[in-house]
């Protein structure tokens, strides 16, 4: 069994709450509220910066040269912050929604936030096979959503732009690179290093899950929060 499989099964049942998430299910069925819709592409805003963030603090520690960095610095030439926000900019325009995203601090919602940290975190205080766990889960997003809405044809136009950016893309090629570098590191560190790599990978899997599920129910607002304004707003 591959380290990869390991994780894989070591983090079953939070993968199937992942892939079968009533919002992917919903709007797979046609069926998803736009206000639902709408709130995953707004709070997902910012952690673009701290995904792209983390990629950037990857390739400080992985081996100089290795297909990893490649990838990770492929990744951030091309899809750089503002190119991935350009696009959920242009699906909410779809939906009569001009007002410009917001990528600071104070756009975080706590799913959000929590997640960022994560990755954020994970990326300052351990190695680059603790970092791709960490991510790969993350890139996998495109293999998720691209094969759950394959030949779907959804009745809003905003939904089926949104769809049909992972249906095109496929799985990126840094989820292949986060999977070789586990693998490569796994076979490099003790058990306690691979039980770590296990926990975090796990880790961002529930955080993905928390990020759906906050969309989900809209539980967007911080404690003590007055009304917000806004695409969320009232």
């Amino acid at each position: 069994m591959t380290f990869l499989n390991e994780c894989r099964t070591y983090a079953a049942s939070a993968w199937r709450a992942y892939e079968h998430h009533p919002w992917i299910e919903a709007m797979a069925r046609d069926e998803l509220p736009r206000e639902k819709f709408v709130a995953f592409q707004v709070c997902d805003a910012p952690y673009i910066v701290d995904l792209h963030r983390t990629l950037a603090l990857g390739v400080a520690k992985a081996p100089t040269g290795s297909s990893w960095t490649k990838g990770a610095t492929t990744v951030l030439d091309e899809v750089w912050v503002l190119n991935e926000i350009a696009a959920k900019q242009d699906v909410l325009a779809d939906l009569g929604i001009t007002e410009p995203l917001a990528i600071g601090p104070e756009a975080y919602i706590p799913a959000r936030e929590a997640y960022a940290n994560h990755l954020v975190r994970t990326a300052l205080e351990f190695g680059i096979g603790e970092i791709a766990s960490a991510l790969q889960p993350c890139a996998m997003f495109s293999a998720v959503i691209g094969r759950r809405f394959a030949g779907v044809q959804l009745s809003e136009p905003a939904y089926q732009r949104w769809a049909d950016i992972y249906v095109k893309r496929a799985v990126h090629r840094m989820a292949e690179e986060h999977a070789a570098m586990m693998e490569s590191c796994a076979a490099r560190t003790d058990q306690a290093g691979r039980d770590r790599m296990k926990l975090i990978y796990l880790r961002s899997i529930q955080h993905q899950v928390a990020v759906f599920d906050a969309a989900w129910e809209l539980d967007l607002a911080w404690p003590g929060d007055p009304v917000a304004t806004g695409p969320l707003g009232a």
